[in-house]
């Protein structure tokens, strides 16, 4: 269906604001910009809508013949300038970049986002470069599905397709297939059986991540694969045949809120282990802060201290929100004595500290059952690992 006049004004708009069509030679410059700007795949345009683009932004004199410009496309076509290829369909035409994809695209993206060596405002400039280098609506894809914690070190060709194939899903509301993988002890990799001995997992979608060098999907399913998770977040170098299912995504309130909440839930894993996330008290000595800053950031507030303030071995209390993993135990136990989950303090303090507020309808009773068992969890943790060790003298 052609467009209508107020729909090619609105796509005019998108246009660069310094573009101009004085000749012939601007307007086959201008016809590039405009396939490059407003095609993809998934939204074409036919000789019609480009010539109502033009008109609309450069007025009518402008907008050449259905036979000219058909000349113009088929040039710029033949030519392979630009970085350029055009595909025609019945239709209509788009384009998309040779050597630079989507997938390549997002991945320099991330690369921007997290890099340590940007000032925020160089930062920005560069993600407003990379979005010049898709269509509009690959702009959207690109600045709202992925979630960045550090920078990228280095790339894997290998999830290139998996992530294509998770985006997909996500974009078109279709859950995802996959097999997950171990590698044997010759580097291969063996799909791992759910519980009911299938290698196969077909679930819900809920975002994509990238943390430690690594991409991540996290999914949903009623049906839970292992361990009766129902969320789990899976590494995207270890799916395996990964594939857009014919069914459905799971909707409803919890897949929902899965997805409003990924960002807030994805600062509250450990190296992107999630596991049930405990309020708890963790007493911090001055000369270890900078560990749990370089951990968990700025934002928390101490009291209770015990010492000379501006000491080493001066000591402070700070609430935290900590997910109970082994991840987070093996970091606990490289910061010693210097980083110690405390026994909540009596009800007095806790409801006059700086952490009052984030306390206010939260009793005693409960972060004491966070306490136990994040600490239980702990000392399981130290028993397994010195455990191979223990009959040596």
């Amino acid at each position: 269906m052609a467009l209508s006049k107020t729909e090619a004004h609105e796509l005019a708009e998108l246009l660069p604001a310094d573009l101009r069509c004085d000749d012939a030679r601007q307007r086959l410059l201008c016809v590039v910009a405009l396939l490059r700007e407003l095609t993809d795949a998934d939204h074409v345009l036919s000789n019609a809508d480009l010539r109502a683009i033009l008109a609309a932004r450069f007025g009518e004199e402008c907008a050449p013949a259905e036979n000219t410009l058909a000349a113009d496309l088929r040039a710029i076509a033949a030519s392979g300038a630009l970085d350029l290829r055009l595909h025609v369909t019945p239709s209509g035409y788009w384009c998309e970049r040779s050597r630079l994809t989507p997938v390549k695209a997002r991945l320099m993206l991330n690369a921007v986002q997290s890099s340590r060596f940007l000032t925020v405002r160089q930062s920005a400039e560069l993600q407003e470069d990379l979005f010049g280098l898709v269509s509009r609506y690959q702009e959207d894809d690109l600045a709202g599905q992925v979630h960045v914690d550090q920078r990228v070190l280095k790339s894997y060709q290998e999830v290139f397709s998996a992530l294509e194939a998770v985006t997909r899903a996500l974009n078109t509301g279709k859950k995802v297939e996959f097999r997950y993988t171990y590698a044997d002890f010759a580097g291969h990799p063996q799909a791992l059986p759910g519980d009911n001995g299938s290698t196969l997992r077909v679930e819900t979608p809920i975002a994509l991540y990238f943390s430690e060098n690594n991409y991540y999907v996290e999914t949903y399913t009623s049906t839970p694969w292992r361990h009766d998770l129902e969320v789990v977040i899976s590494r995207v170098d270890r799916m395996a045949d990964v594939r857009v299912s014919e069914q459905d995504a799971d909707a409803g309130r919890q897949v929902s809120e899965l997805r409003r909440s990924a960002q807030r839930r994805m600062s509250r894993s450990f190296d992107m282990i999630s596991g049930p996330v405990r309020t708890v008290f963790v007493r911090v000595r001055s000369d270890r802060t900078n560990v749990l800053f370089d951990r968990f950031g700025f934002g928390m507030r101490f009291g209770q201290f015990e010492g000379t303030l501006g000491e080493p071995d001066c000591t402070g209390l700070t609430l935290m929100h900590l997910p109970q993993t082994f991840t987070f135990y093996r970091w606990l136990s490289a910061a010693g004595d210097g980083i110690v989950i405390e026994e909540p303090p009596e009800e007095l303090v806790l409801r006059s500290g700086p952490w009052a507020p984030a306390l206010k309808d939260v009793p005693r009773e409960a972060l004491m059952a966070d306490y136990q068992a994040l600490v239980a969890g702990y000392l399981a943790y130290l028993d397994r690992a010195r455990a191979p060790y223990a009959q040596v003298t």
